[in-house]
């Protein structure tokens, strides 16, 4: 697959129908409806900047955020991204802003810029698969044990 049409997918997640829960009881169905993610080959991380898939997560906002003033709910919705390091994969999910807290169950640190997270996902050498018979340095393995328990998130709220 190349890049154009990698991008014509991705335009099906931009205009896929968000799930606008009403209260509390309905993160689990937002969780479960709104989560996307995005994985790509080796090469065509190589062929992407973090500009364009910042874009792309604009676009996603922008067509979330008419479905949301659209449903006529009472409250906004938050957006998040971070990158999921064991699957290789960028993540993303929209849910009420009436919850307390984003549901991961690690700790977590909202960052105020996505780029970071963008850019550790294009740079991140496993998209092709991570082989079993590399061996790992045992510094380098402290230091990614240190970044996977400390996930970061880029929070946004969408207002209605």
């Amino acid at each position: 697959m190349n890049k154009e049409e990698y991008l014509r997918e991705l335009d099906e997640i931009i205009e896929d129908k968000m799930f606008i829960g009403n209260d509390i009881n309905d993160l689990e169905t937002e969780s479960s409806q709104n989560t996307w993610s995005i994985s790509m080959s080796q090469q065509l991380a190589s062929e992407f900047t973090v500009w364009e898939i910042r874009n792309f997560f604009k676009n996603v906002i922008t067509n979330k955020a008419e479905q949301l003033t659209k449903a006529n709910c009472n409250h906004g919705m938050l957006f998040y991204v971070w990158f999921d390091f064991q699957s290789g994969r960028l993540r993303f999910n929209f849910i009420s802003n009436i919850h307390k807290r984003l549901p991961f169950k690690c700790e977590i640190e909202t960052i105020e810029n996505m780029d970071s997270i963008i850019y550790a996902f294009l740079e991140y050498p496993y998209h092709d698969g991570i082989p079993f018979e590399e061996e790992i340095d045992k510094d380098e393995a402290s230091v990614e044990n240190t970044e996977v328990n400390l996930l970061h998130v880029f929070l946004y709220e969408l207002r209605y």
